[in-house]
């Protein structure tokens, strides 16, 4: 099942689950307990911490933070656990023609918070993140709980600097038909 956060980010072969961490989840979690998928890919768009990772890129991922910018400055704890990775199913066949198209994987930080400083944003690349969009934490954590495979493709629509919204709207119709492309290539193989 492909999934995306809608809101002006809808895809046709996806169903739409809401924006940021919380919305998707409830979302997310109600669509699966009525009809459990095989498998859950979240698509969309994301920011990127990395100024040498191309804009417009494709990017994978399996992996998932929620880190929060005051954590870097030593003013916040969480009693929760800060890093989601997708269960490990070799047999969902979904997922491994995904893996066929050979796309960058990353880990990707999801906060309900958009990123526009590059000194945060490098913070998070010395992690080894590489990329932030709002959902795929939530999304990842969802399919954990229910034990389904799971992975998010991203298209990457800006850096995360002062200029990331007007980057992201000058590139979101290129976003939507650049994941369609990609879509239909898994959906077809």
């Amino acid at each position: 099942m492909f999934v995306c956060a809608g809101n002006g980010e809808s895809f046709d072969l996806a169903i739409n689950i809401g924006v940021g961490l919380i919305e998707s989840a409830i979302n997310l979690t109600q669509i699966c307990i009525k009809n459990k998928p095989n498998f859950l890919c979240f698509v969309g768009s994301a920011g990127s911490y990395d100024l040498n990772l191309p804009l417009l890129e494709i990017c994978v991922s399996q992996e998932s933070t929620q880190i929060e910018t005051s954590f870097f400055e030593d003013k916040s704890y969480a009693p929760i656990q800060l890093h989601q990775k997708s269960i490990d199913d070799v047999s969902c066949e979904t997922i491994n023609k995904i893996k066929t198209l050979e796309l960058r994987s990353v880990i990707v930080n999801s906060s309900n918070y958009i990123t526009t400083d590059m000194q945060i944003a490098k913070k998070f690349l010395k992690q080894g993140i590489l990329l932030e969009n709002m959902e795929f934490y939530s999304v990842l954590s969802v399919a954990k709980k229910i034990q389904i495979p799971c992975m998010g493709i991203f298209c990457v629509s800006n850096y995360c600097n002062t200029q990331a919204h007007q980057d992201f709207m000058k590139n979101h119709h290129i976003i939507i038909k650049k994941i369609e492309e990609v879509i239909k290539k898994v959906v077809s193989k």
